[in-house]
């Protein structure tokens, strides 16, 4: 093991070398030719009348304008490719691996961020209107936020016209035509008070973003302050929403009870032979968490022990390494055994939590809803009992480890999956074995060989991510790798001495979810970056704008998952949740997407330019029409969303796909 570690160092070392080396050598190069003076540009901009040497040295002396910030160079790989047809090849694996990127940074979010949120909240007993516009909002934004983060800070350079691009874009897309696949696939009521809430927040963000662009040419620290600060006043008014709607509740619940205890007397009373003596009533004081009877939950507990018991004598080839949960709703009752994390029937709780007005926290994962209690059952479920080992020279050892690592879907899964979620999970193995190696998962039994794998994985490929894996804190110092070495060092020391082969520790779960939290968050930066650099080159290569490529592939690989979700959560029976989330995603995505990295841009002092060109007209302008158009579209047709207003919403974004083309080409002239 401690080679394998040695060897994992050895390579990023090397790697990161020869990437910094090249860029000195390359840039030492350009220097010495007459161009030298178009060093450091702020855009990348090639001429025409370029030869294709000055064109390479241009791009490798222009790195932060011409590349996202990642560690593959896309950019200098194509421009500088020795001739046409390996151009080509470049450009298809770019292309490929961008693809790739997509399925894992979808991966991550799903199968190790989530579930990371959802124990966290659970640990931290955040109340549930909280938790559903900020951890379980971030859960769901995570690709959009990150990315946004990735093109404004993985570089000196902030590319912020692909962030806005894609902010905007991705917030067009999932309004109009996320919103009328929702509807086209079931009308449905709205729910009158989140939605025209969510829509009113949405045009205030967008307005302040529009008068922003009118009157300055840059971004300066207030602007996404102010937009900080608007998601603040969203969070209020979400929490005073629920605070009166949990009280309206109560004094319901409490009226009711008073009538039924007061049938119940005038029934006895009619059916009674002899005066009976009168039994003072015990007031239960309710809980201030809705947490289920312990009553419940052991029995819950024991029908999980004998879920596991069968499964482990059903399949003795591969043990049942993930946890299994168990879903409460909100009145404390056991609802469904939930084997595998998954729901495969409709709860009662999730169709009376659907037909009220409750504003409750939800996350989809695969296209599966868990609500508010139940994400907090699915965290505070079992995990199972860790493999009896009494020796590290038991073989035991490496079966355990295999059985953590194995990156394969549980049979389950498979014998449920169409062929095209097969042919994503063999294509998904390789970044499933890497994700396993590097980010601790909550959901699994303990394991003392993974863990201090873990040890020394987590605090390297952490720095490897945030590229500070070579950087020195202070002149004449190591680099951080050599100091996350010595942090790796300790913390297995901890594990040796402490910790033991076949006994899960106390606090084993909860160390797990943040530093889960913490190496998924690490991920998606990483592969956000990545996606970055290749959508950059596509720019530069293709000669289109940022601000289109945002709101093409950006907008749409981080919306299609949105939209295949929202399909499944219509057809599960929630097409009001499906449209909570095509509203409220978006407008969390804008606003801490604006908010969060450009606030951080302007801290470290970068200067971003602010200019409403035709696209960003033409964005903000539609996404403008297409809010208006569902906000005027409620009331009119008496707040149920039916099959007409979904070919509005088509309209106006075929419309918007017409003038951005013309704008493009030049047939669309601004003044």
């Amino acid at each position: 093991m401690a080679q394998s570690i040695t060897f994992l160092y050895s390579i990023l070392i090397i790697l990161i070398s020869l990437q910094s080396s090249n860029a000195i050598f390359l840039n030492s190069l350009f220097s010495t030719q007459d161009g030298s003076n178009l060093c450091n540009a702020d855009k990348c901009e090639l001429k025409s009348n370029w030869s294709h040497q000055a064109v390479c040295d241009y791009v490798n002396c222009n790195d932060d304008a011409c590349e996202g910030g990642g560690y593959l160079l896309w950019t200098q790989y194509v421009e500088c490719a020795p001739n046409t047809t390996s151009r080509v090849f470049i450009i298809i694996a770019a292309v490929l691996y961008m693809l790739l990127l997509f399925l894992m940074v979808s991966s991550a979010a799903d199968d190790y961020f989530s579930p990371s949120i959802s124990s966290i909240v659970a640990h931290l007993r955040i109340s549930e209107s909280v938790a559903g516009v900020t951890f379980m909002a971030f859960g769901n934004g995570a690709p959009d936020v990150f990315g946004s983060i990735a093109s404004v800070l993985s570089s000196p350079t902030p590319k912020a016209d692909l962030a806005l691009g894609e902010l905007f874009g991705g917030g067009l897309f999932v309004t109009t035509m996320v919103v009328s696949t929702i509807i086209l696939t079931s009308p449905f009521d709205v729910e009158v008070f989140s939605t025209i809430r969510d829509l009113l927040f949405y045009l205030v963000a967008l307005s302040f973003l529009g008068f922003c662009f009118i009157f300055y040419n840059r971004v300066t620290l207030w602007m996404p302050l102010t937009f900080l600060g608007l998601y603040l006043l969203y969070v209020l008014t979400v929490i005073g929403a629920q605070y009166y709607h949990n009280r309206k509740r109560k004094a319901i619940q409490q009226q009711n009870s008073v009538k039924s205890r007061a049938s119940r007397r005038s029934r006895k009373s009619l059916h009674s032979v002899a005066p009976m003596p009168v039994i003072p009533e015990i007031e239960v004081q309710e809980q201030s968490v809705p947490f289920p009877e312990i009553s419940v939950v052991t029995g819950a507990i024991d029908k999980l022990k004998e879920h596991m018991t069968e499964k482990a004598q059903e399949r003795p080839v591969r043990r049942y390494t993930k946890r299994p949960s168990f879903l409460v709703n909100g009145e404390g009752h056991l609802n469904h055994l939930h084997p595998y994390a998954k729901q495969n029937h409709l709860g009662t709780s999730r169709r009376q939590s659907e037909l009220s007005n409750e504003d409750e926290e939800f996350v989809v994962i695969h296209g599966q809803v868990y609500q508010g209690h139940e994400a907090r059952s699915r965290a505070a479920s079992l995990v199972p009992e860790p493999r009896k080992i009494s020796s590290w020279r038991n073989f035991d050892v490496l079966t355990d480890l295999a059985e953590h690592l194995d990156p394969r879907p549980d049979a389950e899964d498979w014998e449920e999956m169409n062929i095209f979620s097969k042919v994503l999970s063999y294509i998904n193995v390789g970044p499933n074995f890497l994700f396993k190696l590097t980010i601790p998962l909550n959901e699994q039994s303990w394991s003392k060989p993974l863990t201090l794998i873990h040890a020394f994985t987590c605090p390297a490929f952490l720095l490897f991510s945030l590229q500070f894996f070579l950087k020195s804190p202070f002149s004449g110092s190591p680099g951080l790798w050599l100091y996350g070495l010595a942090v790796s060092i300790v913390i297995a020391a901890l594990l040796i001495f402490f910790t033991e082969l076949g006994v899960q520790p106390k606090y084993y779960k909860e160390i797990y979810s943040y530093a889960g939290f913490i190496m998924s968050i690490a991920w998606i930066y990483l592969i956000s970056s990545e996606v970055v650099n290749v959508v950059t080159m596509l720019g530069v290569v293709s000669r289109v704008s940022h601000e289109v490529l945002g709101l093409t592939i950006l907008a749409w690989s981080n919306s299609i998952g949105d939209l295949i979700a929202d399909v499944s959560v219509v057809k599960q029976g929630y097409p009001r949740m499906a449209m909570a989330a095509a509203i409220g995603g978006p407008l969390f995505n804008l606003l801490m997407g604006f908010g969060l990295p450009f606030t951080i841009a302007k801290l470290q002092g970068k200067y971003i330019s602010m200019t409403i060109n035709p696209t960003y007209r033409l964005l903000i302008l539609f996404l403008a029409i297409s809010l208006l158009a569902t906000l005027i579209g409620i009331p009119v047709q008496k707040f149920r969303l039916q099959r007409p207003h979904a070919a509005v919403l088509i309209s106006i974004y075929i419309a918007f796909i017409v003038f951005v083309l013309l704008s493009e080409t030049g047939v669309l002239v601004w003044n």
